[in-house]
């Protein structure tokens, strides 16, 4: 196989040897533990424009930054769970979801294949729901549907006394 390149029959049998222990494991944040403090790091270092202070690198490799990087998976699939039920149950129009689900399948794509595997699927898919969303309160009318139904009963109120 071609470094780089994704076998998707390799990708499949992965998946289906996942159990519930691979399940809980993950979860429990060990597997990505190390993954999430180098990119702590890397993250401190690149916002400090490469003058991060020691005591914060340091941070992310001590018992707190370990902690926190356990926590990770956990809190990225709670904010895949729940920007999964905005899609389905929200009362944004049926183009606001296609635009959210888009977003979330091109960000988790992006997210696992730049070398963050399942973490950064996950991290990607809420990633780029947010973008999503942000984009369309900018961009959008910004009006719920309870206040465009509002607008249209007070228009007709005031065209049934005018007439």
């Amino acid at each position: 196989m071609t470094p780089g390149i994704i076998n998707l029959s390799d990708l499949m049998a992965d998946v289906g040897a996942v159990d519930v222990n691979d399940f809980l494991r993950y979860l429990g944040g060990k597997p990505t533990q190390r993954q999430v403090m180098k990119e702590t790091g890397r993250t401190l270092n690149s916002l400090t424009l490469g003058k991060a202070p020691r005591t914060a690198v340091r941070l992310a490799g001590s018992g707190l930054g370990r902690g926190f990087a356990r926590l990770v998976p956990g809190l990225s699939l709670v904010g895949n769970v729940t920007d999964a039920a905005d899609v389905i149950a929200g009362n944004e129009s049926l183009a606001n979801k296609a635009m959210d689900t888009a977003a979330m399948g091109v960000g988790g794509t992006l997210g696992f294949v730049l070398g963050g595997g399942p973490l950064g699927a996950s991290i990607g898919a809420s990633g780029a729901k947010a973008v999503s969303d942000g984009v369309q309160y900018l961009f959008g009318d910004k009006k719920t549907p309870e206040q465009r139904k509002m607008e249209l009963a007070l228009q007709q109120l005031r065209m049934g006394g005018m007439i």
